[in-house]
Formats: structure tokens, C-alpha cells, sequence
């Protein structure tokens, strides 16, 4: 039990998880997040998509393995500083007067021709100095403690790194990230999100009141703007959502992701010679005769021709065709039993755009907004407000007193002798003024 203590508490395990959290960050910035798995699949390849979406770094911060990572740092963390508490505690209650006076640490020495007791009240009254001992040689021990507390502070900095892992741990299993995709003039609440293929519906609808494309000159897209409002009941609240400018309401964030164009198509029929014309989209198929069904499967655009992949289906025998309509190619044929059909490309009728945001809700973001708070007020004290202890010896010698300055310093270890030779100077200086 104490081996796995020791390693639990091991400063080697806790820069190997911070290598991991700090790998999982790197590939949750460069792999994309949130995309369909036929988009790994086909943008890394087989094997490498099939390990992107085993791990999960298609959604690397909701991982398991960056949770269970984040539980770990966290117990490694806790465990570093209990550990690490008796030796702090035993700094901060040593005493300042087991010392040997002759051999201070960082020691600088000085002779003054003064009387003893007023020495003693200037260092006391002046410097602020207390006595600690009296030695039977006339000599007299002095220190002072400066930011005693300050052997703690290092704790308030990982008090805090707990807050901010706790915050990062809440919006991992509490929260989620995922896609919501509206047709221009909808409404919907339904978030698909990343890791689960149940929805989740929202308490309230975001309705998809204009998109707005700007282009280069070159066709190529400026910038997509999507203009909102989000329905509550009776209440509503109008929001523009552009990329790197989501839009909030109540504590959920949406971005802009992706935007889609959904073409409307005119179609010309003839069945057994009786002509019509008719509107195919990829919502709603249509009906000839209220017999035979038209769905779109496929469109899209080759070599400036437009192409539409078609089902259609003979309702009463259920007998199907499939096939291609063509612009400016000759009708698609679909021979029935008894009835002869032709479908013929006409025109693009009204174009459709649909918004792709992003939704994402982090219940634990204020929490670590709090983490880094105080982790700045940590790291202020641990910078500014080091323990150091001074203390000055002071002995009578014949025609003289000898003074023997020291200081121990937890971090400024390289200028504290400076200090000690300046307060030196102060004092005979002030002394023999």
C-alpha cells in the first residue's frame, strides 16, 4: 500500500499525465471535433479514422480516456500535497532561535564602537527585531519573520488546479457538444450529439430566421452569418451567430459550424404520354397520379451538368426503378408494367440554405473560471511573498560589539546576502549617526 502511495504521489506521475492532457489538447485542436465517422474514415483512412473514433478524438475532451486522465492528475495532486504537508509544516513551525549564532546562515559581520544597549534598542525599535536569547557572554540573539504564512502558498496554487480539474470534470460528464442543423425559415430543438446517437432536445426551439453568405470575388465563401431567435414559449430573443462569435442563452453556446445549400428541382413527367411538371426536393418527394413516388437520393454537380439520383416506386404493384436525371441529357425512362414513365430535368427552382451550428453546454466553465482565479492569486503570493527569517547576533569584545547578521530565504536565496550587506550599511549608518 505504501509503494502505490509513493507512486500515486510521485512528482514522475504527474508530469506524465500533464504529457497526456497536453496530448489530448494538441489533438483535439488539429483533428477536427464533432464530424461524422464517414469523415475520419475518409479523411485519414481506414485504419487511422478506425483508431480516431475507437479513442474517441473525434470528441478528445468528453474522451474516456481524458476523463479518467483528469481523475488521475486529480487524485496525483491530492496526493502530492498531503504528502508534501508534514515537511511544510515543519518549516513553518521551526524555530527561528535553533540556531548557532556564530555560524548564521549567508553571514555578514560587523564591528561597531557603540554602547550595548543602545544597539539593542535600535534594533529592536528600529529594525523591529525581537529578542530571543541572552548568552552568558553579554550577547544577545535577535530575529524576524517576514511572510511566514507564504510556506503555504503553494498549496493555494494547487487548491486551485483541483478547482479547475473538478470544473473541466463537470463539463465532461455533465455536459455535452454536439450538432444542430436548421432550414432557413425552421425551427428546431433537437442537438445530435457527438459521442451519442440518441438526441437531445433543448426546453426551448431556435428558429432559422435568414442565412446570409458573403463570397470573394472568386465564389469562394467570405463569411456565413446566421440570424436566430431563440423561442421560449411566449418569450423570444433575437441573436446573430457568425464565425468566432457564438451566441449564448441559457448557459448553452452555439457556434457556427457549417452551412449547407438545398436546392428545390423542376421536374417534367409524362406518363403514357399525359405530361406535368412537378417540384422534387430532398425533404419531400412527389406523387404522379398518386400512384407512383419520386424521391431524391443524390444530387450534385459534374462537369457543369447537374444530376439528380432518383427512386421511384409503383405504390400499387410496389414494383422500383432508380436511375439518373441529367441536365440537358434526355429523360430518365422507368418502364412499369403497364406504364411507361420519363422524367426530365427543367431548372434549379428556389435554393435553400441550412445553418450548421455547433451547441455546446459546460456547467463546470464558472467553476474553472474560479480555479484560474485563484490560481493567479496563488501564483502572486508565491512570487511575492517569500518566508525568509533575518536574524542579528550581537556580543560585546573588548573595546567593541560585534554584530553577525544572517538570513534564510525559501526562494531568493541569491540576493538575500545583498540584503543582509545593505542592512549592514543601515545599521552603522543610523547607528553611529
Amino acid at each position: 500500500m505504501k509503494k502505490l502511495w509513493d507512486h500515486l504521489a510521485s512528482a514522475k506521475l504527474a508530469i506524465v499525465l500533464f504529457f497526456v492532457l497536453a496530448v489530448i489538447s494538441i489533438l483535439g485542436t488539429i483533428i477536427p471535433q464533432g464530424q461524422p465517422e464517414a469523415f475520419y474514415l475518409q479523411k485519414y483512412g481506414t485504419a487511422l479514422g478506425k483508431i480516431i473514433l475507437l479513442l474517441q478524438i473525434n470528441d478528445a475532451y468528453y474522451s474516456w480516456w481524458y476523463i479518467s486522465t483528469l481523475f488521475l492528475f486529480l487524485a496525483n495532486l491530492i496526493a502530492c500535497s498531503i504528502k508534501r504537508l508534514p515537511f511544510t509544516l515543519k518549516l513553518y513551525k521551526r524555530n527561528p532561535l535553533e540556531v548557532n549564532p556564530q555560524n548564521l546562515p549567508n553571514k555578514v559581520e560587523i564591528s561597531l564602537n557603540i554602547d550595548f544597549p543602545r544597539l539593542v534598542s535600535f534594533i529592536q525599535d528600529r529594525l523591529a527585531f525581537k529578542k530571543g536569547k541572552e548568552f552568558s557572554n553579554e550577547g544577545a540573539l535577535f530575529y524576524k519573520q517576514i511572510n511566514k504564512y507564504a510556506f503555504f502558498s503553494v498549496y493555494f496554487v494547487h487548491f486551485s488546479l483541483v478547482v479547475i480539474i473538478i470544473g473541466a470534470l463537470i463539463a465532461s460528464l455533465f455536459g455535452y457538444r454536439g450538432n444542430m442543423n436548421i432550414l432557413e425559415g425552421e425551427s428546431s430543438n433537437i442537438v445530435q450529439p457527438f459521442r451519442k446517437k440518441e438526441p437531445i432536445y433543448l426546453d426551448f426551439s431556435v428558429k432559422l430566421n435568414q442565412f446570409i453568405l458573403e463570397t470573394y470575388p472568386n465564389g469562394m465563401p467570405k463569411e456565413y452569418i446566421s440570424n436566430v431567435t431563440f423561442v421560449e414559449g411566449n418569450k423570444t430573443s433575437n441573436a446573430i451567430i457568425k464565425v468566432n462569435q457564438p451566441a449564448k442563452y441559457k448557459d448553452i453556446t452555439f457556434y457556427q459550424a457549417t452551412y449547407n445549400v438545398i436546392p428545390e428541382f423542376k421536374i417534367k413527367y409524362s406518363l403514357n404520354g399525359e405530361t406535368g411538371e412537378a417540384i422534387l426536393s430532398p425533404f419531400k418527394p412527389f406523387s404522379i397520379k398518386n400512384r407512383y413516388s419520386v424521391a431524391l437520393q443524390d444530387y450534385g454537380q459534374a462537369h457543369g451538368f447537374i444530376y439528380l439520383r432518383v427512386w421511384i416506386i409503383d405504390e400499387e404493384t410496389a414494383e422500383t426503378r432508380e436511375g439518373l436525371i441529367i441536365s440537358g441529357f434526355p429523360p430518365l425512362e422507368a418502364n412499369f408494367s403497364d406504364k411507361k414513365l420519363s422524367l426530365e430535368f427543367i431548372d434549379v427552382g428556389k435554393i435553400y440554405y441550412m445553418t450548421g451550428l455547433q451547441v455546446k453546454k459546460d456547467p463546470g466553465k464558472w467553476v474553472v473560471y474560479l480555479g484560474f482565479i485563484l490560481m493567479m492569486f496563488g501564483l502572486f503570493l508565491v512570487y511575492y511573498y517569500d518566508p525568509q527569517t533575518y536574524w542579528i547576533y550581537v556580543a560585546k569584545e573588548e573595546n567593541s560589539l560585534k554584530v553577525i547578521l544572517g538570513a534564510y530565504a525559501k526562494r531568493e536565496r541569491q540576493s538575500i546576502r545583498v540584503k543582509l550587506e545593505e542592512l549592514a550599511e543601515k545599521i552603522k549608518k543610523e547607528v553611529l549617526a
